[in-house]
């Protein structure tokens, strides 16, 4: 996804981990795309801080079963994709 997304020329940064994601979040990215499943946790915990800190739009995109998605969708993401990702509808989203 991070290819894809440079080579349409966003600026990307990447997160790991629920740890590092919530630090990137005090530079106030445009969007953060979100993969529930972080090895230190839930990805919803991100989205939660998001939330909290505000001025980011959030994608998740994920391929969680539907405990974890309606937990997400509660925290009122933008978007909520579902993998296998069909690349061509993140980019209409991030275009938005």
């Amino acid at each position: 996804m991070t290819q894809i997304l440079k080579r349409q020329g966003y600026t990307v940064s990447e997160a790991g981990t629920v740890a590092e994601a919530v630090g990137l979040l005090a530079g106030r990215p445009d969007w953060v795309l979100l993969d529930l499943m972080l090895p230190d946790g839930c990805g919803t915990e991100v989205l939660r801080r998001a939330r909290e800190a505000g001025g980011s739009r959030v994608c998740v995109v994920t391929g969680c079963g539907p405990d974890r998605i309606v937990a997400a969708r509660e925290l009122g993401p933008e978007a909520l994709l579902c993998k296998p990702l069909d690349v061509g509808r993140l980019l209409s989203l991030l275009e938005v």
